[in-house]
């Protein structure tokens, strides 16, 4: 009997399915840190971003972590109110330059070990196909591939 459920034949449909679990596997991690998702993802995104010489505005995070630059403004507004980052007026007053807290490198040392154990469980399905996965998903948002190379043996 052939399979006809839309789940199964829909590569849509799997993408959505997939990324829900994911989604709900870091929700409810993150809830024992009183953060939300895209809080996460925002904060991360500065952390990782931490390290340049860049001055980080709203901007530059929305382009780096791909959400929408006035959910960016939303979040940006309810990391401040939890004292999780500091905005400071950059030399053209329109412009403020974003940067973490203490508080928020603490947190960020706590959750990021967990997130990253959450994320290699869920994709160690893959195996070695990955980086093959991954960049599927590249390639469908028209983004450049990452090639790895293989280790001699």
């Amino acid at each position: 009997m052939a399979d006809t459920s839309l789940i199964n034949n829909k590569t849509g449909l799997l993408l959505w399915k997939t990324s829900n679990m994911w989604q709900s596997l870091l929700r409810k991690s993150l809830r024992n840190f009183s953060i939300t998702l895209n809080e996460f993802i925002i904060l991360e995104t500065l952390y990782n971003l931490s390290n340049s010489q860049l001055n980080v505005n709203q901007v530059y995070i929305s382009k780096s972590s791909g959400v929408d630059v006035s959910v960016v403004s939303t979040i940006l507004k309810l990391l401040k109110k939890k004292s999780l980052i500091i905005r400071k007026i950059d030399k053209d007053s329109r412009n403020h330059i974003i940067d973490l807290t203490n508080d928020a490198y603490i947190l960020l040392e706590k959750i990021l070990p967990e997130v990253n154990v959450i994320e290699k469980n869920f994709f160690s399905k893959l195996g070695k196909d990955e980086t093959n996965f991954a960049n599927s998903l590249r390639l469908v948002l028209g983004r450049r591939i990452k090639v790895k190379a293989e280790r001699a043996k």
